[in-house]
């Protein structure tokens, strides 16, 4: 039997399926344990290097640097190599009252109604096409623009440069080190998905996990003149399947079932008679499919 046989058996679901690259049918607080979190910074770290007998105040690591915690040690680099496992979306909202990181679970697709972890549906956002944002009320607008779509990704990474908070080379070696990372920005997704596209085919085998993918860290800026750090993807080379990767999908699958298991129980513990007539209420006044609405 194959490396890629025994968990399709397993599970009831093609390999595609469960990685989440497979078509979809359109219907209707951070829980992983034992992983690192894959992130970006958005301010640059500033440090002080000596010139001509002076301190002077510089950029050590700058905007766009990827980040990723390697036991007690926070690693720093512009250039990472992934490999993607599994990918999942779900709509995550912060809330500054209370400190909470607001999530619906994690599905193959945005389509249809989430239960979330505030005992809602989708965190109030409509899942329906909205054909004039304008006509709405100003609370479901708001709704709209504070929920946030996001694109989970789990794999593993590599970098190629790897630095500490004051810029300098550490021993640290990140190679193949299993992360979770939410990316939120529009730019960074489409740059990523248009390298998966290239990678994906199910029917013929084709798999995101066999190919690495470069990420460049890059700043880019608003109006305001405000600074933030996004991604530009590449294609890297080519890999094997193996049996430890196999296994390493097998743990993806079971923290994300977890993590939804989690902000289910949430759900259960937080719903009310209140929250469900509201979500009635939503999925009464948009209905249809799901459109992007940016503001």
């Amino acid at each position: 039997m194959s490396n890629e046989v025994s968990i399709v058996n397993e599970t009831g679901k093609s390999m595609a399926e469960i990685m989440g690259f497979a078509p979809i049918k359109t219907s209707n607080a951070d829980f992983l344990p034992s992983i690192s979190r894959l992130g970006m910074i958005h301010q640059p770290i500033m440090g002080e290097v000596e010139v001509n007998g002076k301190n002077i105040k510089t950029e050590v690591v700058p905007v766009g640097a990827f980040t990723l915690k390697v036991g007690d040690e926070i690693v720093y680099s512009t250039n990472v190599s992934i490999r993607v496992y599994l990918r999942r979306f779900q709509w995550q909202r912060w809330n500054s009252e209370t400190g909470e990181m607001e999530k619906s679970v994690m599905s193959d697709s945005l389509s249809g109604d989430l239960k979330d972890s505030i005992g809602g549906f989708n965190l109030g956002r409509p899942s329906g096409y909205i054909e004039d944002f304008n006509s709405l009320s100003d609370t479901i607008k708001q709704v709209i623009r504070s929920v946030k779509r996001v694109a989970v990704l789990y794999g593993t990474v590599t970098f190629d440069n790897s630095t500490d908070e004051n810029g300098e080379p550490v021993a640290v070696a990140v190679e193949d080190i299993p992360f979770v990372m939410d990316v939120k920005n529009r730019d960074s997704l489409k740059s990523i998905n248009s390298i998966i596209s290239k990678i994906s085919d199910p029917k013929k085998d084709k798999l995101p996990v066999k190919n690495y993918i470069k990420l460049e860290g890059i700043e880019d800026s608003i109006p305001t003149g405000a600074k933030f750090g996004k991604i530009k993807a590449s294609l890297g080379e080519t890999v094997e399947f193996t049996d430890e990767n196999e296994m390493l999908v097998r743990d993806f699958y079971e923290l994300i079932s977890y993590s939804n298991g989690k902000i289910l129980d949430l759900h259960a513990e937080r719903m009310s008679v209140d929250n469900a007539a509201d979500a009635k209420l939503v999925n009464e006044i948009i209905s249809n499919e799901y459109v992007e609405v940016d503001e």
